[in-house]
């Protein structure tokens, strides 16, 4: 974990301690796992670093390492530098998972764990399972290197922090230039999701003739377009869904009429968080942080390297387009 305070970068790590006082963890084969916290500091990152080896019984090997932290106060500060330096590191994995908190080192580091021996396992863990199960999405290195390249976008990296003592992701920072320049609440991540994450899946809640219905929604396929004449872009999204039918409020048979009528509701509540999160990108932080350029730069290759991204997409016109399938239904169904 990375904090910058009082002029000083700090390193917390946790490190592998076959012996001594330190945290013992769960189960899920990790817990015959001990660790220790091993806190470092210096005015630039080779003095932290060197502080930490300095510390640290065993040499410190990047290579080992599961997920890094940076805090709030280092991602307001810069996070470039960093990950620069990973860039020439021969050690450090470019497919190092990254996440931000706003918590305080000291306090994230002494969370209660489910089945993990050490936090950064534990993060980890959820975020393999989030991205699996398709709810959220992670970051490595690879991935914000790639964004710093390209200069004209920017990223986003998911946040965690303790909630009633556990750890749990609370949204996503929005970064720009390196920088934090805002924040996503996770309860407004599953437009973002769609974008970001290729099988995005969550529940959905709707009302039909007064019974409350839940159902399992998970894109099945997009399609993005960008159209670009006159220094006017056009962005065109396709998202087709796949939804099952779990339960109802008052149980009783589905009739046709009722899963065209369902899937009417869903497609239009899909909408409104794909829009929203474009609204956000777009016009809160004129920053496509949803991945936009890919498909411009694929699409438009020659003028993608003159244009002035951020203007054309915070100015560019949208046209969504949402299509959700009721595969299957927990129900019975009227013929």
């Amino acid at each position: 974990m990375i904090d910058y305070q009082d002029g000083e970068y700090h390193f917390y790590g946790e490190v592998a301690d076959l012996g001594g006082q330190s945290r013992k963890g769960g189960a899920g084969g990790q817990g015959n796992l001990n660790f220790s916290i091993i806190k470092a500091s210096g005015e630039t990152y080779t003095q932290a670093r060197d502080d930490l080896n300095r510390k640290s019984s065993r040499p410190v090997y990047l290579g080992a390492l599961k997920v890094l932290i940076f805090t709030d106060r280092l991602a307001f500060q810069d996070v470039e530098e960093y990950l620069n330096r990973s860039r020439t590191q021969r050690n450090t994995r470019k497919s190092l998972k990254i996440i931000t908190s706003a918590d305080e080192p000291e306090d994230l580091l002494k969370a209660e764990l489910d089945n993990a021996s050490s936090v950064g396992l534990a993060i980890d863990n959820i975020q393999d399972n989030l991205m699996k199960e398709g709810s959220s999405f992670f970051v490595d290195i690879g991935d914000l290197l790639e964004a710093l390249a390209v200069k004209k976008v920017g990223f986003l990296i998911p946040a965690m922090g303790v909630v009633d003592s556990h750890i749990t992701l609370t949204g996503y920072t929005v970064f720009e230039n390196g920088k934090k320049v805002g924040f996503i609440p996770q309860d407004q991540r599953r437009g973002v999701v769609f974008f970001l994450n290729p099988h995005g899946s969550f529940h959905y809640e709707v009302i039909l003739n007064s019974n409350r219905y839940e159902l399992d929604v998970t894109l099945n396929n997009k399609k993005i377009t960008t159209m670009y004449a006159d220094e006017e872009l056009m962005i065109q999204i396709q998202m087709g869904f796949k939804a099952v039918l779990n339960y109802a409020s008052t149980a009783q048979p589905v009739t046709i009429g009722d899963r065209e009528a369902l899937q009417r509701l869903l497609e239009e509540a899909v909408l409104q968080d794909i829009v929203q999160a474009l609204d956000t990108s777009q016009k809160e932080y004129a920053l496509d942080y949803l991945g936009i350029y890919r498909y411009f730069r694929a699409q438009h290759n020659s003028t993608f390297k003159t244009i002035d991204w951020k203007q054309a997409y915070s100015d560019a016109a949208t046209e969504v387009t949402t299509e959700v399938t009721l595969v299957r239904s927990e129900l019975p169904q009227e013929p």
